[in-house]
């Protein structure tokens, strides 16, 4: 559906360099990345309302870059953009948009975009009187009106309270299952980028630094800035000093940590470690795992829905524990614990000196 290669875009002082990218059709790519990292840039050079400096882009087969090819192309997607852009009329006249610019009239696709949203009961409505949420369906069923077989989305759920943001997505997904569009999204939403991708890309300072499956790039980050941005909370630079099959034995940190990974011995290496796979206890016993140290609680936090605690084992090591782990384990500043994590909950990132 998408093929880019050495896509190179420069605005003002920024510049976008994307060596390689794939968007098969049907297929879900959400990019994330920090704020200022050109996410939106690149969306609006395959929207073909930013021109490329350099490289090529293609769309269903065309080159993108064509003019001759534009038209056409952009009548085969739709672009929804941050803010759930609406006219001054109803609901339905809102939806039905495309279509009328098109120069065509389709009550039952009107129709079946209304219900796929669950904004049927609105279409009388105008759309200057709908709530946030209600807002977002009603640029969502435009979107898809026309039945587009590429559909690019920026940040579509950047101002919305999590229940409303969970609900949307819920049933956008279903949709975009049943339409079979190719949809690529750009968000810092990385829960919301899970919600609904496929495949997932990291862009920062304008480079992609990764891009696969989502489990691949949460545990296997290829770089310290692509861990550091899906929250690898712990990051330590250290060198493999011995391996014997693929355990790995590693000084980082004043410690031996012992890590499953294709590393070599003297290889120079970040060490990662996110904070759920890091358990807490007061008692020595690892319970099999292979990394056991006594720590010092520097801080204990709410984190969502559990508690982040800052544990200090000669070097800084976060941890993830429910309410109920701190209460029972009486967890506070100053107190002393054991902190643990296997061997495969680690993951090492060659790095050049």
């Amino acid at each position: 559906m998408i093929k880019l290669s050495n896509l190179r875009v420069t605005l003002g002082a920024f510049n976008l360099a994307v060596d390689s990218l794939k968007i098969r059709g049907g297929e879900v790519f959400a990019i994330i990345g920090p704020n200022g990292a050109g996410k939106t840039t690149l969306l609006n050079a395959m929207a073909m309302l930013v021109a490329p400096s350099a490289g090529t882009l293609e769309i269903m087969g065309r080159d993108a870059l064509a003019p001759a090819n534009r038209m056409f192309l952009r009548r085969a997607m739709s672009v929804v953009f941050s803010q759930p852009y609406l006219t001054n009329d109803t609901v339905y006249d809102n939806v039905a948009l495309p279509l009328k610019l098109r120069g065509q009239k389709d009550a039952a696709a009107v129709a079946e975009a209304l219900e796929l949203f669950k904004i049927t009961h609105l279409k009388d409505r105008n759309a200057k009187t709908l709530s946030q949420g209600e807002s977002h369906r009603a640029v969502l069923a435009r979107a898809f009106v026309t039945r587009p077989k590429l559909v690019l989305l920026d940040e579509p759920f950047g101002s919305l309270d999590e229940r409303v943001k969970a609900s949307i997505a819920r049933d956008l997904r279903e949709v975009l299952k049943a339409s079979g569009a190719a949809v690529v999204f750009v968000t810092q939403d990385q829960a919301g980028a899970l919600t609904l991708c496929d495949t997932l890309g990291v862009l920062v300072g304008g480079s992609m630094l990764q891009q696969g499956e989502p489990q691949d790039i949460f545990s296997r980050p290829v770089s310290a800035e692509v861990a550091d941005f899906v929250g690898v909370e712990t990051i330590l630079p250290g060198k493999v000093t011995a391996k014997r099959d693929n355990l790995c034995s590693v000084e980082a940190g004043g410690h031996t940590l012992m890590v499953v990974s294709d590393c070599g011995a003297g290889d120079s290496v970040f060490v990662c470690i996110r904070p759920e796979d890091v358990s807490v206890s007061v008692s020595a016993d690892a319970g099999g795992r292979r990394n056991n140290f006594k720590a010092g609680v520097a801080a204990v936090a709410p984190w969502g829905l559990e508690y982040k605690v800052e544990l200090n084992c000669g070097f800084t090591l976060q941890a993830a524990v429910t309410k109920q782990l701190v209460d029972g384990l009486g967890l506070k500043a100053g107190g002393e614990v054991y902190a643990s994590f296997k061997a495969t909950a680690v993951h090492l990132i060659k790095r050049i000196i």
